[in-house]
């Protein structure tokens, strides 16, 4: 069981302003995210998370997050894509920020996660798309949950969030 969690996570940092994308029904193949991402890179679109949910059928689906200034070239790019990918479905939801909760002891130590999402779950935020690494976990929420993931992040961690 976690003893001190200031010990393990010991930075979080808030991103504001962040557009959560989400691609259904492409191509169970390596060439229909490739063809996302590069057409995006094309673009100049700064991608940051990435989720794939894994498929077992002829479909797959490929959650992204941005920043809203560049939801314009989003949409464009995705439109541009339907015509390759004409079965595709596109959810865009904009004004989110990114919780990213990191420590180097976090490699380490078993409960991290649960405690994260345990804390939020508290507080009643819900966490929208989650991408981690060994050292960060990385958490998107809605914008109006931000004043309370701020008051979550100083009273639990000690960190001033302005």
């Amino acid at each position: 069981m976690i003893q001190d969690i200031k010990e393990i996570i010991t930075s979080v940092n808030v991103e504001n302003g962040v557009t959560l994308v989400t691609v259904y029904n492409l191509p169970n193949n390596p060439e229909s995210i490739s063809d996302i991402f590069k057409c995006l890179a094309e673009k100049d679109v700064n991608v940051d998370m990435i989720s794939l949910n894994p498929s077992s059928g002829v479909r797959q689906t490929v959650s992204f997050s941005a920043n809203d200034n560049d939801l314009s070239d989003i949409l464009s790019t995705l439109g541009l894509l339907k015509k390759s990918y004409r079965d595709l479905r596109i959810d865009v939801n904009t004004n989110n920020c990114k919780l990213t909760f990191a420590g180097d002891a976090m490699r380490e130590e078993c409960g991290v996660a649960a405690f994260v999402f345990t804390s939020l779950g508290n507080r009643k935020i819900s966490v929208k798309l989650i991408t981690t690494s060994e050292t960060k976990i990385s958490c998107l929420i809605d914008e109006s949950d931000y004043s309370e993931a701020c008051d979550l992040i100083d009273k639990t961690f000690g960190l001033k969030i302005s």
